[in-house]
């Protein structure tokens, strides 16, 4: 049976407002970043409930993906649909807390490591503010963004696209909220056959850190999830 999906309409400016936010988007660096920011913020609520819409279609059965889990707030959403859900989490300190959180969820597989287009070890770097407050910074660790931190740790990088042909089913959903990592293993998805096995993607990008030479890869990543069916692909995730 085919599973319903959201609807992917154009993101067009609509009205005096975001038309203005749509001209400045091309401004250089910060200020071009807020105007972007502004304007996604609004289309973004236009979308605000399509990750329940598909959630509510999931069951046992079904096999999800949490992409930069954490410490497990989405993972714990995504378990309690039945389905069988991997979670990736690279750093080994937010991994412990993540595997303390999900200890009771027998549908929950947790893996200590990032995702990427292929396998590698690299170092994740840290936020310096980590100590202070792990659980509000533990959430900018970043394979690709340098956080000013001194506290890199090397982390196992597996090649995301080949394990997920290796699952014996398809996949319902994969959230993906990896700091930075997202364009390449998009990229490598969307030139591997596995992605014909996946319903929905939602996706946090982060252009913030190299804006805006990544605007026109974004704007080119919103014109091919409009342009498609299935899978369903979402670039508002929070």
């Amino acid at each position: 049976m085919t599973r319903p999906l959201p609807s992917m309409p154009p993101q067009r400016p609509e009205g005096a407002l975001e038309t203005l936010l749509d001209a400045g988007r091309g401004a250089p660096g910060a200020l071009g970043h807020f105007f972007d920011r502004k304007l996604r913020k609004r289309w973004r609520r236009r979308h605000a409930g399509a990750f329940d819409a598909v959630l509510a279609t999931m069951g046992p059965g079904d096999v999800a993906v949490d992409l930069g889990a954490n410490v497990g707030a989405v993972t714990r959403r995504l378990a309690a649909t039945g389905a069988t859900v991997h979670a990736y989490e690279p750093d080994p300190e937010t991994f412990a807390t993540l595997a303390a959180n999900i200890a009771d969820l027998p549908n929950v597989h947790a893996h200590q490591a990032a995702a990427g287009a292929q396998a590698a070890i690299l170092t994740l770097n840290r936020s310096p503010h980590l100590a202070k407050n792990p659980g509000k910074y533990s959430q900018s660790a970043s394979l690709v963004h340098d956080l000013g931190g001194t506290g890199g740790v090397e982390v196992e990088v597996i090649d995301f696209p080949t394990f997920l042909a290796g699952l014996d089913r398809d996949i319902a959903l994969v959230k993906i909220d990896i700091e930075g990592a997202e364009w390449d293993l998009l990229d490598a998805l969307r030139a591997h056959p596995v992605l014909a096995r996946i319903d929905a993607l939602f996706v946090e990008t982060h252009e913030r850190h190299d804006y805006p030479r990544l605007l026109p890869r974004l704007q080119a990543l919103q014109a091919w999830a409009e342009s498609i069916d299935r899978p369903y692909v979402n670039l508002f995730w929070h």
